[in-house]
């Protein structure tokens, strides 16, 4: 699925109609042969342009999670995360293995949208494999009223949602399956880097690790974060296809106009509980997660660290254009007893 959507006020309805344009024309021999594909549109009425004084706050605070499943409870998050008071923010952003095993049993959905409030506009997620690990991905879209991957006007940003359960992580050619919707989902991120003006920030949200090249120690080792370092990443069914080799220079030339890139991901709290690093063009590349629900008698050798887990809080102000952010421990966010 495809969407582009448009929660909020802001002023940049003209490049948002532009865009709309732009991406039905370019993926518009797609669709037709994707039959469950859609292509939706939320727009905001016209009065909500006109009225701007009536806004709320002119700022987001934004709550990213990542991996924060129950290691003990295959259809449960951490219970750390669902002592949480989600009304503190304004944004709820999952990176992906919501649950360890997230589609297995339908209630587990029901569970999640209470938790989360899924279908809201304040609610993004970015599949993981542990969210696809049983099928049933229409379950998902059912509950959550999006898409696997859309983009999303959010007051002066871009919201980039990506399925990267598509893409290849293998040494061996990719499987032809999907193959539509792999094609769709880098024709969706090319339009997007090519229309782009006027927001301040271009922000992807995903799961597994992005840009790996990029992903390195000081002295130039892979960084030992995400809890994949492929190379090189094949998001279609075209074996030669690169990821890095593909997307970085669409990202570069959006960073280049003056727009910060800034890409999220959610696969990591095994080996490390936070990411953030630049690479030479400018581009931020950050993550957090959470693991530690764990029995520590039974630890797999890929587990290296159960140092605090860590959750990435965001806050973007949209009259100044900002957006900063900062690593939180998770247990600090417990409500005090």
């Amino acid at each position: 699925m495809i969407a582009l959507q448009r929660y909020g006020l802001g002023g940049i309805f003209a490049e948002y109609t532009s865009l709309t344009a732009k991406i039905t024309l370019r993926l518009g021999g797609i669709f037709q042969i994707m039959g469950r594909y859609l292509f939706f549109l939320f727009i905001f009425p016209v009065f909500g342009l006109i009225f701007q004084g009536c806004e709320k706050d002119a700022s987001q605070r934004i709550l990213f999670l990542g991996h924060p499943y129950n290691w003990r409870v295959g259809e449960r998050v951490d219970p750390r995360v669902e002592a949480l008071d989600f009304s503190e923010y304004d944004q709820i952003w999952l990176g992906g293995d919501v649950c360890g095993q997230t589609t297995k049993l339908p209630a587990t959905l029901d569970y999640l949208d209470r938790l989360f409030h899924l279908r809201s506009n304040q609610t993004h997620w970015a599949w993981g494999n542990h969210d696809v690990l049983y099928g049933n991905t229409d379950s998902i879209r059912a509950h959550t009223g999006k898409p696997d991957y859309y983009v999303s006007w959010q007051d002066g940003y871009c919201l980039l949602v990506l399925n990267t359960n598509l893409f290849w992580y293998y040494a061996s050619p990719p499987q032809q399956q999907d193959c539509e919707a792999k094609a769709a989902q880098i024709a969706l991120i090319k339009t997007v880097a090519d229309s782009i003006q006027k927001a301040s920030h271009l922000v992807v949200l995903h799961h597994h690790a992005l840009l790996n090249e990029y992903k390195t120690d000081f002295p130039g080792n892979p960084a030992d974060a995400f809890n994949g370092t492929t190379i090189p990443i094949k998001p279609t069914c075209d074996s030669t296809s690169d990821f890095t080799r593909t997307v970085y220079p669409w990202l570069t030339a959006v960073q280049g106009r003056g727009i910060q890139v800034v890409l999220i991901g959610g696969d990591l709290g095994m080996r490390t509980k936070t990411f953030a690093q630049q690479t030479p063009e400018g581009i931020w590349m950050l993550g957090s997660g959470i693991n530690n629900s764990m029995d520590p008698r039974y630890v797999p050798e890929y587990v290296t660290t159960f140092a605090p887990d860590q959750v990435l809080i965001l806050n973007y102000d949209r009259n100044k254009r900002t957006l900063d952010w900062g690593f939180e421990s998770l247990n600090d966010l417990l409500p005090r007893r």
